[in-house]
Formats: structure tokens, sequence, C-alpha cells
């Protein structure tokens, strides 16, 4: 069994690892602005040449995610690369040569929020609404304010007996948006498959993904790569299931659990009921966040200092 470590910051993993498979959302920003400490902790990895891969859920292709990055002050000077969910779903759907996405067809039922139709830029496939002309469907986000999820059953039960298979873009179960959480892509796409329908999913935690990233790398090797990510289900069994050291950050999808001011023993009880939940899936780290150190370690850095003087 794993032995989770917990950290005051990044700095004290320097040493073990020359590579980073990153989340975004809920590791580097909540939608609205980068978290605090991530910028200064990108910074410290690029001084010590650590290259960073950052892979996220998102049903947005890979320029999309660096545009989004960019607006939030992460510069692509700061990160070796930008893994999507949408972008190998994208290239998937547009070559349709391989398994999943081979013998697709064109005529694709989409679910999604009103405006977000992005995906399909660039690919020979009709949009239809009626499941009855289907040939496959396409998830890629979910808006609760417009649908509630049963709304969507009978349509699912109609294409489950019909064999539609289904691509889903973004397997996260929960989105974070700011302070909100909602209900993601991947929570739909699960009942559809609790209904008969065939899913596959496309991104987190699934092998390919991760094996995708780990070809990225230049001259690293997987034992001194590390997954860093905020969703036990996604980010840490991801990097378990391939066979990589991971990182929990407490503050992102799973903060609720977390209280300010917490001692690191009432954290890992924390830790040990929602790793239970998971079945006992345990990450090797445990961080606040995606910090370079906390203040209080950093203090204690400048009296060591100030002592060796």
């Amino acid at each position: 069994m794993t032995n989770m470590t917990f950290c005051h910051g990044l700095y004290e993993l320097m040493d073990s690892y020359d590579g980073f498979i990153m989340d975004q959302w809920g590791v580097l920003h909540n939608g609205l602005q980068p978290y605090e400490g991530v910028i200064d902790t990108l910074n410290h990895l690029k001084q010590r040449k650590k290259q960073i891969v950052i892979l996220s859920n998102s049903a947005k292709r890979a320029d999309d995610n660096i545009e989004r990055l960019k607006r939030l002050g992460i510069k692509p000077g700061q990160y070796l690369a930008v893994v999507s969910a949408g972008e190998v779903a994208w290239q998937g759907l547009k070559e349709q040569k391989d398994a999943p996405f081979k013998g697709l067809g064109k005529k694709c039922y989409l679910i999604s929020r009103p405006d977000d139709k992005s995906l399909l830029k660039g690919i020979d496939v009709e949009l239809v609404t009626d499941i009855e002309q289907a040939q496959f469907i396409l998830i890629t986000s979910f808006d609760p304010a417009s649908m509630k999820q049963e709304d969507l059953d009978p349509v699912f039960k109609r294409a489950a007996a019909k064999r539609l298979p289904m691509i889903c873009a973004n397997p996260d179960l929960v989105t974070v948006f700011g302070h909100e959480r909602a209900i993601g892509p991947g929570a739909i796409a699960n009942r559809y498959h609790e209904l008969g329908g065939a899913v596959h999913y496309i991104g987190k935690p699934h092998k390919m993904i991760f094996r995708y990233c780990l070809g990225l790398f230049d001259g690293v090797i997987p034992s001194r790569i590390l997954v860093i990510g905020d969703s036990i289900q996604h980010d840490i069994a991801g990097g378990v299931g391939a066979d990589l050291d991971t990182a929990f950050i407490t503050s992102g999808i799973h903060a609720a659990a977390f209280k300010a001011g917490m001692a690191v023993e009432q954290k890992r009880k924390v830790m040990e009921q929602l790793t239970q939940g998971y079945g006992g899936i345990r990450p090797t780290w445990v961080l606040d966040g995606l910090t370079w150190q906390t203040p209080e370690a950093a203090l204690r850095e400048r009296e060591r200092a100030r002592m060796k003087e």
C-alpha cells in the first residue's frame, strides 16, 4: 500500500522528478483565475529545466486551452505541451481510423452547452436533432441550467436500443468554475452506460491519454515523472494505472473536505476516508495547493539559512 506523504510545497520533490503531468482545472486555476502560488511555482520549475505537460479532461481542443491559460497568465513558455481530451477526440473523429472512432459514421447527436460546438469545427460530420437519425452520440459538456440529467433518459433508452456508441470527450463527473460545482459530462455518459449504452471515454483516468503524454517528454523516464491532480478518480487513479507517482491537491474538487488550519493528522484521516471511497487508490504525495512552499516553510528555510551564516 502506498504511504501518503504530506508536503509543504513542490520544492520538497525537486530532487525526485524531472517531468510533471499536471491537471488544469482545480490545480492550476479555477476557471476564473490561477490559484495563489501557481505562477511562481511554474517559474521555479522552468528555472530548474523541469518539463511540464498539462493534461486536461477539457473537451476543448489544445489550442483553446492554451488561449485560456494565456488569459489567466500562464504562458506557453512555462510548459512543454497541453494535452486535452478534446484534442484527442477531435483527431479521432476527424480520421475515424482507429478504435473507438473507426466506423462511427457522419451523423452525430451532440450533447453540449448551447454555444459549445467548437469540437466539431473542421470535421466532416452532420449534426442531427433526432436520435433515430444518429449514428453516434458525442458529449462535450452539459448545461444543468437548461436541462436536467433525467430529461435525457428517453433519448438514451432509444439510443441504447439502437446500439449507438457514445464518445465522451470529457470524463469529468464534476466540473469546477470559480467556487461552483456542477455535474460533468462524465456523469451524463455514465447514465447512458447504466441504461445499456456503449460509452467510450476519452481522457483521464484511461491509460491511452497518459501514454500519449509520456511520449511528449524529452529524455525523461517514467520513474522521474509525477502526476499532479485534484481528482482521485481521474488524476490519481489515472497516474496509478499508468504506474506513475502521483501528488494530490487538497484545494481542488475535494476542497470542502479539508478545513482551514487542519493539522496533518486530521488531513490524513480525511484522505483515508476519501481513498476508501475510490477503491483504496492512494497518492504518493499530498499538498494543499500547487505552491513552491508554504509561508511557514519559507520562514523555516530563512531561519535555517540565517543559522548557517
